[in-house]
């Protein structure tokens, strides 16, 4: 038996002239399913069941050999970390890189590069053991570095365990670390208190440790990968991304390449603005009372210098808001703990507190994963690079951050020129929504929830003075499983029923628009804005899930809700100034000109005078609205908004990549099929995938050889067929002749059987 063209080239992975790579798959529909294309041959059929059987005892055989070693792998004692403290005497360095790391909240995340204990490494004093993969820099000094400054705004707040990463630039640097839990805290009490902040701490750097170049990538990390390549090769992108954007979640943004392992002792003391205007000349003055204010916490006498200053200091503690004392390794924080004692406690307590990396995707190289051909470790790099940057992307908030302007949107990480500028006063002319059924049995239903009329014209309509604004067209698939009974009969003669769960796929695709006023409109002729909210949202104007009293809610893409009213009496206390909505797909044209094209004709920005605000994240396309600047920026700072952002798909097409091939001469790779895995493709190889790939047609004589071999085989069944029932009616007459001469027994004598409704119904089945 021989499979024909079971493979079909796809020419929007890349093939054809001038791609970068080619790829080649299997499609399962063309072997063994409807429109299979079979050549069968009758010397070749015994041939190839010779051949399965024999291919399943070997998968069998190699399938149990693999498990046995698996299990005498478990049962082996591990050499590794306890077995070098065993023999060293010494404990483990805890402070080393290789992990990923959250560049946005400065958090450590899952282990990227593969650490071992293979060799017993310690570092050079020998204090500390230290994986195969890791290398040490000790610093021979052991002096304390004491340093005072003043922070005046929270833009210029740095990290004290991760500047050196936050200051990385191949990424959107400015809101680096402007998630973590330190940043929060300063800029709330900054902003809230009318404050800056002053710090001072104390430094002891032990070690740097850094990663070897060489080492490997983690095997959990790599399998991951490699799940999102196979994903790559069969063209399923969108799962591609939406795992990448879960390895995101898992692994953060950067790969910590170096650390300094030592401890430090930090105090931040937010400090009224008012004392820094008063005393400009006096800043050196001002860092020596925070310093002074820090040495008596540690109980430690300060020089005869800064005893001079002592009734400035008074002041400085008297304008003080705030004061945060943070133990950084080393033992514990108390009042009243001296810095000998602090520090002689570092030695068995060192931390972090510095950390240098690369992005995530920097890893990702032909020689971190060799398994993979070169084109698709390339798309790979690629797809988690754009995970990445949509993670940034998503957590940027654009405004005024100028404490002093009126405009000034406590929210925002990222200035974007708004703190000019006057509001003008917009009419909002409702939003709707519609939708088209592309495919499958429920697409009716699943568009009947996500259609939306504007009931300003009870329709999918915009009122007169009104342009309706695209703001984004998407598609949305929901499978459902259904019960579906069929007859299946055997020659014509046994039938029986059959059911089955058959899946079905249902694909729409909605279009959600809003009404913006084209020039001068008639007075109260639209909506009040009442804010918005989501199932991950809540309404600002509400603090909860829910509109105002008195307004609809009006239905935009799949989760969002908009609240609206016509009640320009009793509703008009709850609304505020609405500037439009703008999307990644559409501008607003509220915003100004734009120098764009027909088909993106508006700026993606807010009216002066407006600050933006995120509305949702609609399958990666992020959404926002308009509203008057300072309004919706009051309570605490957001969290970051955590990947995943894409939608995964409903259903997956199966498909099966046997060959990559580069278009930039680099070479081919084809997978083997029996180890699943990659390896370079010899140009024997190459062309005959092609031929498989190309198919050709059938000869005259295959098709003879399949017609007679069809023939034979019918010819046969119906033979065997006409003598079985010709054996079953014989069989039947001489039961008949033989119980005619056999008396008749009594009741008592004779046995009832009852096969049951299962018979009855099989029987029925039979003769239907």
């Amino acid at each position: 038996m021989r499979a024909g063209p079971d493979l079909t080239p796809l020419h929007e992975h890349g093939c054809g002239a001038g791609a970068g790579s080619c790829v080649w798959h299997k499609e399962p529909g063309r072997l063994g399913w409807p429109g299979a294309d079979l050549r069968v041959t009758e010397a070749s059929f015994k041939g190839a069941m010779v051949w399965v059987l024999r291919v399943a005892v070997l998968t069998w055989t190699l399938a149990a050999v693999s498990r046995g070693a698996e299990l005498s792998q478990e049962l082996l004692p591990s050499s590794g970390i306890q077995d070098c403290k065993k023999n060293l005497k010494v404990p483990s360095l805890e402070v080393l890189p290789g992990g990923g790391w959250d560049n946005l909240r400065n958090l450590d995340m899952g282990r990227v590069i593969n650490l071992g204990y293979s060799l017993c490494k310690t570092t050079e004093d020998g204090s500390y053991i230290i994986p195969d993969e890791v290398f040490t820099i000790p610093r021979k000094h052991s002096n304390l570095d004491i340093n005072s400054e003043i922070i005046e705004s929270w833009k210029n707040y740095q990290s004290v365990t991760s500047s050196s990463i936050n200051l990385e630039l191949s990424l959107f640097s400015a809101i680096n670390g402007k998630f973590s839990q330190a940043f929060h805290q300063t800029k709330t009490h900054q902003v809230q208190d009318r404050a800056f902040t002053t710090r001072v701490q104390v430094r002891n750097l032990v070690y740097t440790v850094k990663i070897d170049p060489g080492a490997v990538l983690d095997k959990s990390f790599k399998k991951q990968l490699m799940v999102i390549a196979s994903h790559l090769e069969n063209n399923q992108t969108r799962m591609a991304d939406f795992l990448s954007e879960v390895l995101v979640l898992n692994y953060g943004t950067h790969t910590i390449t170096s650390v300094d392992a030592g401890a430090s002792l930090v105090q931040e003391d937010q400090i009224k603005t008012t004392f820094l205007k008063d005393s400009w000349g006096m800043r050196n003055t001002i860092t020596a009372s925070a310093g002074v204010a820090f040495h008596s916490i540690i109980n430690m006498k300060t020089e005869g210098s800064l005893d001079t200053s002592s009734s400035f200091t008074k002041q400085y503690v008297e304008n003080r808001t705030n004061s945060r004392v943070e133990s950084v390794g080393g033992i514990p924080f108390y009042p009243g703990i001296t810095l000998k004692t602090w520090q002689e406690g570092i030695s068995n307590q060192l931390v972090a507190i510095d950390r240098s990396g690369l992005p995530l995707y920097f890893f990702i190289s032909p020689s971190t994963l060799p398994e993979l051909p070169t084109p698709t470790v390339k798309k790979l790099a690629k797809r988690l690079e754009a995970a990445i940057r949509r993670y940034y992307t998503f957590n940027t908030y654009p405004g005024c951050t100028d404490a002093t302007s009126p405009n000034f949107n406590f929210h925002a990480n990222a200035d974007d020129g708004s703190c000019e500028g006057t509001m003008t006063n917009f009419t909002f002319g409702g939003v709707f929504q519609k939708c088209v059924g592309l495919s499958g049995p429920d697409a009716g239903a699943l568009c009947h929830t996500l259609e939306q009329k504007n009931p300003l014209t009870g329709d999918f309509s915009c009122p007169s003075a009104y342009i309706p604004v695209l703001l984004g067209a998407q598609e949305r698939e929901e499978g459902h499983s259904h019960l579906e009974c069929h007859k299946k009969c055997t020659l014509g003669i046994f039938c029986h029923r059959v059911c089955q769960d058959v899946f079905w796929l249902s694909r729409v695709q909605f279009s959600a628009y809003w009404c913006a006023a084209r020039g001068t409109v008639p007075p109260d002729s639209g909506y009040l804005f009442g804010g918005l909210f989501s199932s991950h949202s809540a309404n600002p104007l509400t603090g909860a899930q829910s509109c105002p009293s008195g307004y609809l809610q009006l239905k935009l893409f799949d989760d969002l809700r908009v609240c609206v009213s016509q009640d320009y009496e009793s509703s008009i206390q709850y609304s505020v100034p609405f500037g439009g909505f703008f999307s990644c797909q559409a501008g607003n044209p509220l915003g100004g000109q734009h120098r764009g094209t027909p088909e993106d004709p508006y700026v993606k920005r807010c009216p002066s005078g407006f600050s933006q605000h995120l509305a949702l994240i609609s399958d990666s396309c992020q959404v926002n609205y308009c509203v008057q600047a300072g309004i919706f920026t009051g309570g605490s700072l957001p969290p970051a908004r955590l990947p995943p952002f894409t939608r995964p798909p409903a259903s997956l097409p199966a498909t099966d990549t046997v060959l990559v091939s580069s278009g930039d001469g680099e070479g081919a790779w084809v997978r083997d099929g029996q180890s699943r895995l990659w390896r370079p493709a010899q140009p024997a190889e190459i062309q005959h995938t092609a031929e498989m790939v190309m198919g050709r047609r059938l000869t005259g004589g295959e098709v003879a050889g399949v017609t007679a071999a069809v023939v034979v085989g019918l010819a046969t069944l119906l033979a065997m067929v006409s003598y079985g029932r010709w054996r079953y009616r014989m069989r039947g007459y001489r039961e008949m002749k033989e119980r005619d001469s056999t008396p008749v027994g009594s009741p008592e004598d004779s046995t009832v059987v009852s096969m049951g409704e299962g018979y009855q119904q099989e029987a029925e089945g039979l003769t239907a």
